[in-house]
């Protein structure tokens, strides 16, 4: 990791340098991606600005904060760094449960041909096979319903944002309207 720093109108010390090597572990320790830290430290009047950009692979994170000390400002803006590693990180562990699309679709449109059911009088219905390909943009409940009431149809098939699963929407007596969500075993 690179570790970087500069100041304007202030004198970086031996004790603010061990410090922002002491920070930088601590975000180090947090966000093992790291590859550069950079730490811009100015003084105006009698307040001081501290400005850190911490870069990785394909995400950055930059924080500002204004004190009164040297060394809080140094904390306060590690502090901000740190949260938003944090949200970072929760992000992507979210992103990795969600199903992705494809999976969705596999699952809505699968590949085996249904063999007709046996009835009791021993006339086998007819099975018309047609199939329809779904692969729509994910729609909120509020979407859906603006989609359904455009549509001429009286159901609606959409995969739902906000827990991507096929939800079926379909419309009950004027201006009511029934929502199925599927269970996946």
């Amino acid at each position: 990791m690179k570790v970087t720093y500069s100041g304007h109108n202030i004198k970086i010390t031996d004790d603010i340098h061990a410090y922002i090597l002491k920070r930088a572990d601590k975000i180090g320790a947090r966000f093992d991606g790291m590859q550069e830290l950079n730490v811009v430290l100015k003084s105006e009047k009698h307040r001081f600005d501290a400005e850190m950009i911490v870069t990785a692979p394909r995400v950055s994170f930059y924080a500002k904060s204004e004190t009164h000390e040297v060394l809080s400002a140094l904390d306060t803006v590690t502090d901000k760094i740190i949260s938003q590693i944090r949200r970072y990180r929760d992000r992507v562990k979210d992103r990795r449960n969600i199903a992705p699309h494809r999976e969705v679709v596999a699952r809505l449109n699968p590949d085996e041909v249904e063999t007709p059911l046996e009835v009791e009088g021993g006339d086998t219905p007819v099975v018309v096979s047609a199939q329809d390909k779904f692969a729509s943009k994910p729609l909120t409940l509020a979407e859906a319903t603006t989609e359904l009431q455009a549509s001429n149809s009286g159901l609606l098939l959409f995969l739902n944002a906000e827990t991507r699963q096929v939800n079926l929407l379909y419309e009950m007596t004027k201006g009511t309207y029934g929502w199925v969500e599927p269970l996946f075993a």
